[in-house]
């Protein structure tokens, strides 16, 4: 099919990969080009895309003209209905953006989510262990940011099992166990920022955590 082989930028790569769906809904997804990407690859049936404003509403939308897409003007998952989709992707936001907008309408949530957010991932791992959602997936790419995506899954999770659960919300349990190379620079990188900084006590304690990582870093996990 035409343009099934466009390129996306690596961190929306990573994304894709982690979505097949029968119908994957799409918040905020500007141009749409994660969304084009999904249909035009058959990684997906069917797309929702959700934008809050009118401006990306319309670029969406002619984006994905001609194609099974749907594109809604709302907030979040307003637009949606419970059930309607099987997977779900937020990317390039805050995370406490993030957590807000999943908050919002639990009912409404798919058993799977992907996530991007362009800041620290701990509070949406913090949120996903509240909410009932397993981390079965992380990812780093590195673009303009060293970005993390984080895969969900609805049920228990084992991923922070044997580990510090405070080191492990903050640079990801998955990427400690897995030694990733990404993370590593990220580590060395907090660690001359928290040095720079008074020795204050949530200072001290974020120390803590960053050597419970570090020291994670040195064992076979």
């Amino acid at each position: 099919m035409p343009g099934s082989t466009a390129k996306l930028e690596p961190r929306l790569q990573a994304v894709a990969q982690e979505i097949s769906a029968p119908t994957h809904a799409d918040i905020g997804s500007d141009h749409a080009l994660l969304p084009r990407y999904l249909l035009l690859s058959g990684r997906v049936q069917r797309v929702i895309v959700v934008e809050k404003h009118r401006g990306p509403w319309e670029n969406s939308r002619r984006a994905l003209e001609g194609l099974c897409a749907e594109v809604r003007l709302g907030d979040g998952l307003g637009p949606l209905a419970p059930g309607e989709a099987d997977s779900l992707s937020l990317c390039g936001m805050g995370a406490r953006l993030m957590v807000k907008i999943l908050s919002a309408h639990p009912n409404r949530l798919p058993p799977r989510l992907v996530l991007q957010p362009n800041d620290s991932a701990l509070p949406l791992r913090r949120w996903a262990l509240e909410a009932g959602y397993a981390l079965v997936n992380e990812q780093m790419v590195q673009g303009f940011w060293r970005y993390s995506i984080l895969t969900l899954a609805r049920g228990p999770c084992t991923a922070y099992q044997g580990l510090p659960l405070e080191a492990a919300l903050r640079y990801g349990p998955l990427l400690l166990k897995a030694r990733h190379p990404l993370l590593w620079a990220e580590l060395q990188e907090k660690q001359q920022h928290l040095a720079s900084l008074p020795p204050v006590k949530q200072v001290q304690q974020e120390r803590v955590y960053l050597e419970q990582a570090l020291a994670l870093w040195e064992q076979r996990l």
